[in-house]
């Protein structure tokens, strides 16, 4: 949420606070009462997408970690066993295609970590038949089957976050213009029906419809304290 829209949120609240403790003056009139209805139904959900905006990916960033770390360290463990067995026959081709550390595999770059893993399974699944006697088994490479494929799962869900959040932005966006369309166009428009006769009700109403700018609350002791600006004021040129 940008700092315009918490400033503006902040305005709704007030709005919404005013709105509530004056529910017996306001709700014999149907139209308002139904303009309040629509309006906290925007806030609501505003509040509720907020939550959901500012959820990052550092549990993702973590949890994608761990999971690489045990990809690297399940090939390793294979890659070193055939490594053993291609020495011990001389072949040297697969010796050099299965020379990895944890750190090796661990430390490469995602795509990379996950085909030299594969690879690693792949070979091994194509000498079983002789890597009994070094300790490899078909369990073990269905549990690395495994790990790499909950690797490649996990890869995707920083993008998918970052897809998911624009989403949310726009939707964002999308409350905040239709309650402040129904602020301005229902609410600010019957308001004034209430002067009359509750006039401390209209007062505080205007009130809290002011949008206080916070990015501008910390100024220097020597410089003025900005001025609010009315939310329904007009844009300057």
């Amino acid at each position: 949420m940008t700092t315009k829209q918490q400033n503006k949120l902040a305005m709704y609240l007030a709005t919404k606070s005013v709105l509530d403790a004056n529910n017996s003056i306001w709700q014999s009139l149907p139209a308002f009462a139904e303009g309040y209805t629509d309006f906290t139904s925007h806030v609501a959900r505003i509040q509720t997408l907020e939550l959901a905006q500012v959820t990052d990916s550092t549990g993702i960033a973590q949890d994608k970690k761990v999971s690489k770390a045990a990809m690297a360290t399940a090939a390793q463990t294979i890659s070193a066993a055939v490594h053993a067995y291609a020495v011990k026959n001389k072949n040297n081709t697969l010796a050099n295609e299965t020379a990895f550390t944890v750190s090796d595999l661990s430390g490469e770059r995602d795509a990379e970590a996950i085909k030299d893993c594969q690879n690693i399974h792949d070979l091994a699944n194509a000498n079983l038949a002789s890597l009994a006697a070094y300790g490899i088994t078909a369990a073990k490479l269905t549990a690395l089957q495994a790990a790499i494929d909950g690797f490649k799962a996990i890869v995707s869900k920083p993008r998918d976050h970052i897809v998911a959040g624009a989403t949310v932005t726009q939707q964002l966006s999308d409350e905040f213009d239709a309650a402040d369309e129904t602020l301005s166009e229902i609410l600010d428009g019957l308001i004034g029906q209430f002067a009359a006769t509750n006039a401390k009700f209209v007062s505080d109403y205007n009130n809290a419809r002011i949008i206080v700018d916070t990015s501008a609350s910390h100024a220097s002791p020597n410089q003025p304290t900005p001025t609010p600006t009315p939310a329904n004021a007009p844009a300057k040129p």
